[in-house]
């Protein structure tokens, strides 16, 4: 078991650079290349591809916490997490950010902020079911946006801690990036194991 490093408080964000480089150039480029058909399949891609690196894992190695280097997009304090902590993260923000999309497609933006501090997730991660838990978490996410009519309301917008107001399509179009962070950093924990 590794000791406890001292890290940066949650939500305490990427880099200023980082954040502009994505914030002006890349979400903006994203955005004028996804569609909700394209969107939905790079989500389930992405979510393929981290189920295809932990299927391997024990319950054990699942748990183990490793520390690793930051990664692009990754903030400081997500650096010392296991993979089962990963996957709780992915299923808590995947979970969180279904109900923006359906509210938002309802032409409602009536949501408790969003607060990166409040999508971290456990340490008492239950690593024997959380690989369940994300593959029902993506099954449920595609199926259910799929039906949304994302484009109904293209002003109605929910405000990201660090990217701002989005409106459906940007919060979809943002959902598989957030995916390949998480799996980049589940590749990185492996390594460790």
């Amino acid at each position: 078991m590794q000791q406890e490093p001292k890290l940066d408080r949650p939500g305490a964000g990427l880099p200023f650079y980082e954040w502009a480089l994505v914030n002006f150039i890349i979400f903006p480029l994203r955005m004028q290349k996804t569609s909700k058909a394209s969107a939905l399949r790079d989500f389930q891609q992405e979510s393929n591809e981290i189920l295809e690196a932990v299927s391997a894992l024990s319950v054990e190695d699942l748990g183990e916490r490793r520390l690793i280097k930051r990664l692009p997009g990754l903030e400081d304090s997500s650096r010392f997490w296991s993979c089962a902590m990963t996957l709780d993260h992915l299923i808590i923000v995947g979970k969180r950010m279904q109900t923006v999309l359906t509210t938002l497609s309802s032409g409602s933006n009536e949501l408790p902020a969003a607060s990166i501090e409040a999508v971290k997730p456990s340490v008492q991660v239950e690593a024997s079911t959380i690989i369940d838990e994300f593959k029902q978490m993506s099954k449920d996410f595609v199926e259910k946006v799929e039906r949304l009519d994302l484009a109904a309301h293209p002003n109605v917008k929910f405000k990201h801690p660090w990217f701002g107001d989005m409106n459906a399509l940007q919060w979809l179009a943002f959902a598989a990036p957030h995916q390949q962070i998480h799996r980049r950093q589940i590749k990185e924990i492996i390594k460790r194991l």
